[in-house]
């Protein structure tokens, strides 16, 4: 398919943000949408797409393409790339939002399959996703990479050995790609957020709402729309400007288990 067009004749930018049903992602997507973007909308849960859609739809006037996937499945993933392309010709920004963390326990309590979900959600899911998009990156000679990390990647911290490790495999992979891409006009940004009010850790903790509150306790969290300020401001910097890397906390977080609760 041709490339879409504004009714000016320019050509439309596409986001493309997965993780986009609830949380970070779907902030991300409704912040891009106020700056004009076409949306490529992805996750598991189709029918919390199609809500985060309409309330696009009905705050912004902008349609989004929404479509389930499922970042643990390679035939999810090449299907995506491919009926997104298919609908707009091409994507400006890809916006990997989607994230999981499961359990507490230490490695020699955990779940094998709650590891190989967190290494296929937060890891080998996304770089092939990457892969993807990449040679139509280079092709046009633009393109921007964003990635939501997590604090949790910058040190070691009980009960999160594979989330971590995980996580800290993507920035370097990240790092590896600006490396093996340079001179190609397309751009790479990772951004670790701390503490974010989202149903992340209510996932992480098996629905244990308690837990979450505790966390919470005395503590004012980022919001998922801090954290799509923060994607916005690095795609919306010029063309010859790259923003590496974001670190984006509450105030009175500083690490991932030292924070400052008021009472």
């Amino acid at each position: 398919m041709a490339d879409k067009k504004t009714n000016d004749g320019a050509k439309q930018r596409v986001a493309l943000v997965t993780g986009a049903s609830s949380g970070v992602g779907a902030a991300v997507a409704a912040r891009l949408a106020k700056d004009g973007y076409a949306l490529a909308l992805g996750a598991r849960r189709k029918e919390r797409l199609e809500s985060v859609a309409e309330s696009i739809k009905t705050d912004t006037g902008i349609s989004s393409f929404v479509c389930e996937l499922d970042l643990r499945s390679p035939a999810s993933i090449s299907g995506f790339a491919e009926k997104v392309f298919t609908e707009f010709g091409h994507v400006d920004v890809l916006v990997n939002c989607a994230g999981l963390a499961l359990g507490r326990e230490t490695a020699d309590q955990a779940d094998v399959e709650d590891w190989m979900n967190m290494i296929e959600t937060d890891y080998s899911g996304p770089i092939r996703l990457i892969r993807e998009l990449l040679p139509k990156f280079k092709e046009r000679g633009a393109g921007h990479i964003v990635n939501i990390g997590a604090l949790a990647a910058l040190s070691p911290h009980p009960g999160s050995a594979v989330y971590a490790s995980a996580k800290e495999a993507m920035r370097m992979f990240l790092k590896c790609l600006r490396e093996d891409i340079l001179g190609s006009g397309v751009r790479v940004t990772n951004i670790d957020p701390g503490i974010v009010r989202t149903d992340f850790a209510l996932v992480r903790f098996r629905g244990d709402e308690k837990s979450v509150e505790k966390m919470l306790e005395g503590l004012r969290p980022l919001e998922p729309e801090d954290v799509a300020d923060c994607v916005w401001f690095a795609v919306s910097r010029p063309a010859h400007v790259n923003i590496d890397q974001i670190s984006a906390l509450p105030t009175d977080q500083t690490s991932p288990t030292r924070v400052h609760r008021a009472t």
